[in-house]
């Protein structure tokens, strides 16, 4: 119950204090603020869930960073609560109930998502809810065709994996290897999928896939139709599973350790080459993640080879989640191979968390049955709790990772504010660096600034600019970093704001 408090409240209290991100900025300025053209646009950054949400809250209530984060906090409240109820269901109440909890509640990168205005915690939440559906229904034993339990676990499970990927379109990694696995064990194996009038195959038909794809495809229809290939094309990924694989170690496990204000990139920086970071994660990505891939893999065979008998339960929900786990990172390496898709970024892999969390400690318990040693349990114990107490250490409430430099975006837009009030200016033009547009237009909604007008984007770091954009040194204020640096001299030009640690310096004119 602390950990489940203490994460809504942490979560809460970000949601209210912290500062807008670029990326919730962009989903507020592209999806949000105009008409409903804008809600069913195709973009590969629309996260539809949250925006079919989020738009009549913001409409009614008005442009916040708290109100913009409402959707998240609903979902943060039903991912903490499917997943004490789904911990509690596998493991008892026992110590694994606390470090199950607290390994699926604190990880950076989750917390890090509860309260951010996007589609991320959504997804997992209902991800979440799939999972705790499918191990009430594998609770119950062999698939029973005529009792209404198993329909309505099939149906809410199928519902919840179709809105998982409502939520965000990579979660469907994660829905197709659960939908396969869950599938697999309830039939006794797949090759009942060839006995055509089985009837656990009808009926999985009937209450499984049927009201996942309706669903899904009454949500997603106005955007599918837009759809095509070149905007898939996003950079969102990388090329080499090895760099994938330390972005994902390092923002889970370094996450205290490593910075994110770096002029370079818009994610959480790259350790130093020769720190102990860069080390750390070295290890991680070439051995640790390895190691325990190759661990619950270990522990889907023994679970797939056991007999029947009272462990039969337990054994069927190894082979289902930590099945889903081990087929999904497999998935991702067969889509890159296939059809060249870029291996995911650590915020585009967020499912993986929950699938190998509970995939890694439902493996560690089929292997402590087949070898009962004690030392091997006090080692098990040890790992985990090593890794909640350096979650623990990543609590923070000032920013999030990935978009750590919005820290100053309300500072920036304020300081701008102040000045311009203070001279007296109206039709105020500002224009910069792309870095900070979402974020200023947004508080300009915010705070109903009619004396500022659209801020442009004028970078000659940057592919893009404003149409019809000015000449820096046309602007009132101009916003920069080192490198779209205009180079604005004279005795008109005032520096009104520099922070040397993020780079971002604004001149007045």
């Amino acid at each position: 119950m602390c950990v489940l408090v203490l994460t809504a409240s942490l979560t809460i209290y970000r949601a209210k204090t912290q500062t807008i991100a670029h990326d919730e900025a962009l989903e507020y300025e592209w999806f949000l603020a105009g008409g409903v053209s804008h809600v069913l646009q195709f973009h590969t950054a629309n996260h539809v869930l949250f925006t079919l949400l989020a738009k009549p809250i913001v409409w009614t209530l008005g442009p916040s960073e708290f109100i913009l984060r409402v959707p998240s906090l609903l979902g943060t409240a039903i991912y903490l609560l499917a997943a004490y109820f789904l911990c509690r269901q596998l493991f008892g109440q026992g110590i694994l109930l606390f470090l199950s909890v607290a390994l699926l509640c604190w990880n950076p990168q989750i917390l890090d998502f509860m309260p951010a205005a996007r589609g991320y915690i959504l997804g997992l939440a209902a991800l979440m809810v799939a999972i705790c559906a499918m191990a009430a229904l594998l609770e119950r034993g062999e698939l029973d065709p005529e009792e209404q339990a198993w329909k309505w676990g099939c149906v809410v499970a199928s519902v919840a994996l179709a809105t998982s990927v409502t939520a965000n379109i990579t979660n469907f990694v994660a829905a197709l290897c659960l939908a396969l696995t869950f599938c697999g064990v309830a039939l006794g194996g797949f090759r009942t999928l060839l006995q055509r009038r089985d009837p656990k195959l009808r009926f999985l038909a009937n209450y499984f896939l049927v009201p996942g794809a309706a669903t899904g495809f009454c949500i997603l229809w106005p955007y599918v139709i837009q759809m095509r290939p070149s905007q898939f094309v996003m950079g969102l990924g990388v090329e080499n599973a090895s760099e994938s694989l330390k972005d994902v170690f390092t923002a889970s496990f370094l996450y205290k350790w490593t910075d994110d204000v770096n002029l370079s990139a818009l994610g959480a920086v790259a350790p130093s080459m020769g720190s102990w970071q860069e080390r750390a994660t070295a290890l991680g990505a070439y051995l640790l993640m390895p190691l325990f891939f190759c661990v619950v893999a270990a522990g889907v065979i023994l679970a797939s080879r056991a007999a029947g008998g009272s462990r039969r339960k337990e054994s069927a929900q190894c082979e289902v989640f930590g099945g889903a786990a081990v087929a999904s990172v497999v998935l991702i390496f067969v889509l890159h191979v296939t059809v060249r898709a870029h291996y995911p970024h650590s915020r585009l892999a967020l499912f993986l968390i929950p699938l190998f969390t509970v995939g890694g400690i439902l493996a560690a318990r089929e292997i402590s049955a087949r070898f009962p040693r004690s030392y091997l349990r006090v080692v098990g114990l040890l790992i985990a709790g090593i890794v909640v107490f350096d979650y623990a250490l990543s609590l923070q409430v000032t920013k999030f990772r990935y978009n750590a430099y919005d820290m100053i975006s309300l500072e920036l837009y304020k300081t701008i504010a102040d000045d311009a009030q203070r001279r007296g200016l109206t039709s105020v033009r500002v224009g910069g660096t792309w870095w900070y547009e979402p974020e200023i237009n947004f508080y300009r909604r915010k705070f109903n600034a009619t004396w500022m007008l659209e801020y442009d984007v004028k970078d000659k770091s940057y592919w893009w600019q404003t149409p019809n954009s000015l000449m820096p040194s046309d602007y009132d204020y101009f916003l920069f970093t080192p490198a779209s640096d205009p180079g604005l001299t004279g005795p008109r030009v005032r520096t009104i704001f520099q922070d040397r640690t993020i780079g971002i310096t604004v001149v007045a004119k």
